[in-house]
């Protein structure tokens, strides 16, 4: 009998032993996750944290903007204020084109690797680590802008266009004419702007070849022009009449003149409706012959939207980079290659 009651006693000290345990077990548990969750949240907030400081630094240290409202094409609510940075000429300075080309490189591969590997839900424009690593490619531009095509805006180029006999006033105006464009400042849209600077330095040939209700459109010819990297685009600088944008997704190389208000059917959101922050990049505008050339030329191609008939292009002959002959000036002259 005691023998049946030491047993049993037995067995209940195992039991509870065995509950103790597993009570151990779980709250070992329980506090182990408790400490990697933790961690996994200060880990989280502290990148978070970073990618934040690091694109205020980058606005910081590389944009000068001014606030405030105007109109497109007007580059003078750009400029700096008194008390603002110089601009980085120092760097320039220090710094040859082919290092700043490199590094230009390096950041619009990063973006494109960013903007390849978005998880679902995701947007170039909302992202912080794709936020960061535009803004570093705007700034690395900026500086290549500067060294490449000088540190006066605003840039200019102008279109030569070859009319040919299927025009109709062709035997009235003859095949000549041209346009010229003022590129938005490089302070909102660097990347864009420089895109359609190399497009212009490295010209092979191409031709307007699509009349539509609200666009004129070009097709380009030139090997090596990648596409956009990223959609840019600044609210200060929509699609108003008169604008020139880039054409596709990915946007680029090929562009159009806008030949009415785009600002809606081509601003954010407007093109597809799973993103509804991605607009077309809008880099400048027309500034001389819109409409004598544009309107009242080019628009008259025989055919409506894409047209087939290389015959009834007009076509791009040329495209020359101009820039202000020194701050501030209105007299605008050919640009010379500092690599030539």
């Amino acid at each position: 009998m005691v023998e049946k009651y030491d047993k049993i006693e037995q067995i209940r000290r195992e039991k509870v032993q065995r509950a103790i345990m597993g009570l151990l077990v779980v709250c070992i548990t329980w506090v182990l996750c408790s400490v990697v969750s933790q961690i996994h949240t200060n880990n989280t907030q502290q990148e978070r944290a970073r990618v934040r400081s690091a694109l205020v630094d980058i606005l910081k240290k590389e944009k000068s903007l001014e606030k405030g409202d105007g109109v497109v094409g007007d580059h003078s609510r750009f400029t700096r204020k008194q008390n603002d940075p110089p601009p980085p000429q120092n760097r320039i300075e220090k710094s040859t084109i082919h290092d700043l080309e490199t590094s230009v490189s390096e950041s619009d591969k990063k973006v494109r690797d960013i903007k390849s590997h978005l998880p679902p839900g995701e947007f170039m424009e909302t992202s912080p680590d794709a936020l960061a690593a535009t803004a570093q490619l705007q700034a690395h531009t900026r500086l290549l802008l500067r060294a490449r095509y000088g540190p006066h805006e605003p840039y200019r180029v102008r279109v030569s266009l070859q009319f040919q006999p299927t025009i109709s006033d062709y035997d009235v105006n003859g095949p000549d004419g041209s346009f010229v464009i003022e590129m938005a400042p490089a302070a909102l849209v660097p990347h864009s702007v420089f895109t359609f600077l190399e497009v212009a330095r490295l010209w092979k040939g191409g031709a307007f070849h699509r009349v539509a209700g609200h666009v004129l459109q070009v097709m380009v010819k030139n090997r090596g022009i990648d596409h956009l990297a990223f959609q840019e685009y600044s609210a200060r600088y929509p699609h108003k009449k008169g604008t020139v944008g880039y054409a596709g997704r990915p946007s680029g190389p090929a562009w159009y003149v806008s030949i009415q208000d785009n600002s809606r059917n081509h601003g954010p959101g407007s093109q597809q409706q799973a993103n509804p922050h991605e607009a077309d990049s809008c880099f400048g505008t027309v500034v001389e012959g819109f409409q004598e050339v544009v309107l009242d030329r080019i628009r008259k191609m025989p055919g409506k939207e894409f047209i087939n008939d290389p015959k009834k292009h007009v076509i791009i002959k040329k495209m020359t980079i101009m820039v202000p002959k020194e701050e501030g000036s209105t007299e605008f002259v050919e640009w010379q290659d500092p690599e030539a």
